[in-house]
């Protein structure tokens, strides 16, 4: 019998131990940590030092419930911590990453004070009195206090499988539907005879819309723009973007002696890929009809998208914050159990806002837990 125990051994688990060290942590991958070495490019951006008035524009779900959550650990206090494990900060424009600018070492500054890692898949979780059994695939262990922080279901090999979900569902738990988050984005038809290109886009969706850079791929658009936007598609669904909002009155004009392509504010792959043959095109001898097609095509181009789910480096859908006190992390269902990290129903932009998220309910597990 332990009295606490920490289920997955990602960043929400491994920041909560690093806070409980009297705590186990049963991962069930041959290392902790794997996801949080790829965030921010192997750089890791670990968390964004702005206002919560302004972090709060970056994270999806319930408003009040997230509100909570950052104003009792604040990306101050994140720094705060990290320093304290031996990590000196690097601001880069509000990102925050370590000066070393290597995951490797904030997984090694989390890992320092916590020699108890069990590796193992746990397989069952049951209640029984006032304490757990968790059984994994070769052991059984029990405790009075559980944390479940084993992420979404995305980015399946690095252990984040949905296996939360089903725990949280045999303990009562209510689940919202999952889809991808922070993902690359598939689109039909491609642009792929551009792929490589990088180019500031917005995309839009009913009245919803999310600008930055994007990148050009063989199959649709990844980087900040498409990872941002991800988590507003569910399955494949109809969308515009807009690639530039050149007059092309103006060029006509102005630039009439110049083939269109060079005259586009666009790469002209790019530009090839979007309109054709009209590239190549003057644009003095464009027709009225032609013009409207080139402005049509760069400003309100459609396309059929879907995000690509094995990109996907979170999960947006998951435990109700309703059946969580945001207070304390835990459950107003079943005393004793405790959430942080991508499985609560809550997603945020790239920029270090999913870290920060994983990190400050981590750490308000961890004072209850303690408790």
């Amino acid at each position: 019998m332990t009295d606490l125990l920490i289920i997955g051994g990602g960043a929400a688990g491994l920041y909560c131990s690093s806070l409980l060290p009297e705590a186990a942590v049963i991962e069930r991958g041959e290392s902790c940590g794997r996801k949080l070495l790829l965030t921010g490019g192997g750089r890791c951006n670990y968390t964004h030092a702005s206002s919560v008035p302004e972090l709060l524009e970056h994270y999806h779900g319930s408003l009040p419930f997230i509100r909570k959550v950052l104003y009792s650990h604040t990306p101050e206090d994140i720094i705060n911590r990290f320093r304290k494990l031996g990590i000196k900060e690097k601001d880069e424009d509000g990102k925050i990453f370590p000066e070393t600018e290597s995951s490797h070492d904030i997984l090694s500054a989390l890992l320092k004070h916590n020699p108890k890692i069990i590796l193992g898949k746990v397989v069952d979780v049951e209640r029984r009195g006032d304490y757990f059994q968790i059984k994994t695939e070769d052991s059984e262990y029990s405790a009075r206090k559980i944390l479940i922080a084993t992420g979404g279901n995305a980015y399946p090999q690095t252990g984040s499988d949905g296996l939360g979900y089903h725990i949280a569902r045999k303990l009562g738990h209510s689940i919202k539907p999952q889809h991808p988050a922070l993902a690359a984005i598939a689109l039909t038809p491609s642009l792929g005879e551009s792929e490589g290109v990088s180019t500031y886009i917005t995309l839009k969706k009913g009245r919803k819309c999310v600008s930055g850079m994007a990148v050009i791929t063989r199959k649709g658009i990844s980087g900040p723009a498409a990872e941002n936007f991800s988590h507003l598609l569910n399955g494949k669904e109809e969308i515009e973007i807009s690639f530039s909002d050149a007059d092309m009155k103006a060029i006509r004009r102005d630039q009439g002696s110049m083939l269109v392509k060079n005259a586009l504010p666009l790469p002209v792959r790019l530009s090839y890929a979007l309109i054709g043959e009209l590239a190549d095109r003057k644009a003095a001898n464009l027709s009225k009809k032609e013009e409207n097609t080139i402005t049509e095509c760069l400003s309100r181009h459609k396309f059929m998208a879907a995000p690509i789910a094995s990109s996907a480096m979170s999960t947006a859908g998951g435990v109700s914050t309703d059946e969580i006190n945001p207070a304390t992390m835990e459950s107003r269902i079943v005393p004793g159990l405790y959430f942080a990290g991508d499985i609560i129903d809550v997603d945020a932009d790239c920029g270090g806002y999913s870290l920060t998220w994983a990190f400050a309910t981590a750490a308000i597990a961890a004072k209850s837990m303690k408790q």
